[in-house]
């Protein structure tokens, strides 16, 4: 039992919540018309003013994120679909993406939110719901996918990855897929993984070991990427 193990598990929830976020709306037209038809997204809702993301804006965050014209209205829809949930107020709170993707009021969904909440803010606007979601498509690259899936472990964010956040993170990766272990045997999982991934022996896996990791199976860098299959859902 190692890291390994973990992860694997982990990054399985996280692909399954990429490909849910990426294409549970499928868009309606099907025309070759590559430039993405902008509706209207209010960016920030009361907190910031409630302003209106400009048509130019949108073709920057497309070209930016490779996304084709499809894909944007595929997650525009999707992004409406949660942020609607509670309050129509153009953003995604945490109560709203807990509760479109049905995940436990765990840590996990505290991590993938504060990852998408890129200012902090305590909501998630259109502008970072895109660019988080162009990390894990076949645009984003082999670096930002190792470190935003390091992240969600390293839950303090000093750049490691410690004994007690190996804890919390591997018993919340259970909890949210109902496996129940003793106390005991969650300890033991933790030594294993450390015996196996922190080389250096210093008590803490930074990001080399964990690309290192990661790296040497190629089975979980599957989990990182979403292929677009946007015209077969």
């Amino acid at each position: 039992e190692s890291l390994e193990r973990v992860a694997r598990a982990r990054l399985s929830i996280l692909f399954l919540f990429l490909l849910f976020l990426l294409f549970s709306v499928r868009a309606e037209d099907d025309d070759d018309d590559d430039t993405f038809t902008f509706t209207r997204v209010i960016m920030g809702g009361s907190q910031s003013g409630e302003r209106a993301m400009e048509v130019s804006d949108a073709g920057e965050l497309q070209r930016e994120t490779g996304f084709t014209a499809e894909e944007m209205q595929a997650l525009q829809r999707t992004f409406h679909s949660i942020c609607n949930r509670k309050e129509a107020d153009g953003v995604i709170h945490r109560s709203e993406l807990k509760e479109a993707l049905g995940f436990h009021d765990s840590m996990f969904i505290d991590r993938i939110f504060r990852l998408f909440d890129r200012d902090e803010n305590g909501v998630i606007d259109f502008r970072e719901f895109i660019r988080a979601m162009a990390i894990f498509s076949e645009n984003g690259s082999l670096e930002e996918k190792l470190k935003f899936s390091f992240q969600i472990w390293d839950v303090d964010e000093d750049g490691y990855i410690s004994r007690e956040e190996l804890y919390r993170s591997v018993g919340a990766s259970l909890f949210e897929n109902d496996v129940k272990v003793s106390e005991d045997q969650l300890f033991e999982l933790v030594d294993a993984t450390f015996a196996a991934v922190d080389v250096d022996g210093d008590g803490r896996i930074g990001m080399s070991d964990y690309a290192r990791m990661v790296e040497s199976n190629p089975s979980l860098l599957n989990f990182m990427t979403v292929k677009r299959a946007m015209g077969g859902v």
